[in-house]
Formats: structure tokens, sequence, C-alpha cells
């Protein structure tokens, strides 16, 4: 049985039966669940990455007015698969809002993917360089990562996965969204107040969401009547095989 602590090449589904041929430094097979628990063994594997803000603690700002009409076109993450054949799997999004932007009753957000065949990015948005969460391990070179004012147009085969109103009222200022894809169970936001002024620090609850190779992942973040840019310090974690 060959030793191969890596990720091995890629096969594509088929009918072959074929021997467990991974096994671990000690000749362990590996026979766990792949990402039951914690997520180590994925970044040991160097398939766990990770984005983030270019500068720390510095917010980045979205689109200005967007409001429900606008849909997947005013993106304020915007992730391209650029593999051929490998997926992306979301495990979660970090938000910290470092400033917000006027006239919003309600902060929302929607979710969107796709499997396009090329990126729906158009224009819009700070490129992130995204790192491996293996020291050591290559940064993701197979995906594009942009956040805040992402222009986009719908991608072949979009549909919308899910939508969290977080707040009935506008953001405040190091309040802090944490959105969980694919967790066991689901349930409110937060058991906290909503509304009024006070600082919230959410977890939402969010279905799994898989995007294919050269598809796009996208959140929107809208707000009723809103007529000014939130900005947002981020982080996101997703693994690719």
């Amino acid at each position: 049985m060959a030793i191969a602590r890596g990720l091995p090449t890629l096969n594509a589904d088929g009918s072959a039966v074929v021997l467990p041929s991974r096994t671990g430094s000690y000749g362990e097979a590996y026979t766990i669940p792949m990402g039951s628990g914690k997520l180590h063994a994925f970044a040991d594997e160097a398939s766990y990455f990770v984005g983030y803000n270019v500068t720390d603690g510095t917010g980045i700002a979205g689109h200005a007015a967007p409001v429900q009409a606008d849909l997947s076109t005013k993106a304020l993450l915007h992730l391209f698969n650029a593999s051929a054949s490998k997926r992306i799997y979301i495990d979660f999004i970090r938000l910290r809002a470092t400033a917000i932007g006027a006239g919003a009753s309600t902060t929302d957000f929607t979710v969107w993917v796709d499997n396009g065949g090329v990126t729906s990015k158009t224009s819009g948005g700070t490129v992130a360089t995204v790192v491996s969460a293996l020291g050591g391990g290559a940064a993701d070179s197979d995906s594009i990562l942009s956040f805040g004012a992402v222009v986009a147009v719908a991608g072949t085969g979009e549909k919308r996965v899910d939508h969290q109103r977080v707040r009935s009222v506008v953001a405040v200022v190091e309040d802090q969204y944490v959105f969980d894809f694919g967790g066991p169970g689901y349930g409110m936001p937060a058991a906290m107040a909503l509304t009024g002024t006070a600082v919230v620090s959410a977890h939402v609850k969010c279905p799994p969401v898989v995007v294919p190779p050269l598809g796009n992942f996208k959140l929107v973040q809208w707000g009723v009547t809103q007529s000014g840019a939130h900005s947002f310090e981020y982080t996101i974690g997703y693994w690719r095989r």
C-alpha cells in the first residue's frame, strides 16, 4: 500500500473496483471520514485554503445602495473556481463591520452558486491572495477571490441557495457575522436581540454549498432602502478536492 499523505491525483467517477491506496506516514489507512469534526486533515493534505483582507483591521467597502432587486449583480464576495476538475466546498465566511452606509433599514445576505463555465465577475472588488492553511503549502492558484463592490452577471445555471436577514435594522460598526455552511442542524442567527444599536455577534447557519469546476460563488449584502456602502473586514475558509 502506497504512502500518500499529500492529496493524490484526482480520478473521475467510475465503476472500477479498486483497493484503498492511501496511508498515513505511520502506515495507518485513511479510513476516517474526511471533514468529520475538525478540518485539520484537509489542511494536512494542502487542500484547505483561507482568504482575508489585504490589510489587517481595515475594512473594504461594498456597493453603495445594494437592494434586493439587484439580485446577484452586486456581490460583496465573489469566488471563481478556475479549476477544470476539482470542486470547492465552502466552510465559513466571517464579516466584521468597520463602517456603515446610510439609509438601510435591514441587514440582509443572499447566497448564490452557479456552474457558469467562466467567471461571472466583470469588474470591481479587491482581489485577495488565497493561502494554504498548511505551513509551507502553496497558495490557491485555481481560485479568484474578490471582495468589495464586485460587479457580476448571472452565470449559467445560477441558483439562489439561501437568504438570511441577519438584522432587522441597519448594521452597527463592530458587528461580526459568521456564516457556517453545511454545519449540522439549522438555527436562528443569534440568541440575542438583533435590533437596536448594540453590537451583535451572530452565528448564521447556511446550507452546504459546493462550487463545481469553473463555477462561481457569490455572497450578496443588501438592505431595504439602503443608500450608502457598508465596509467589512472578512475571512473565508474552504477546501478544494
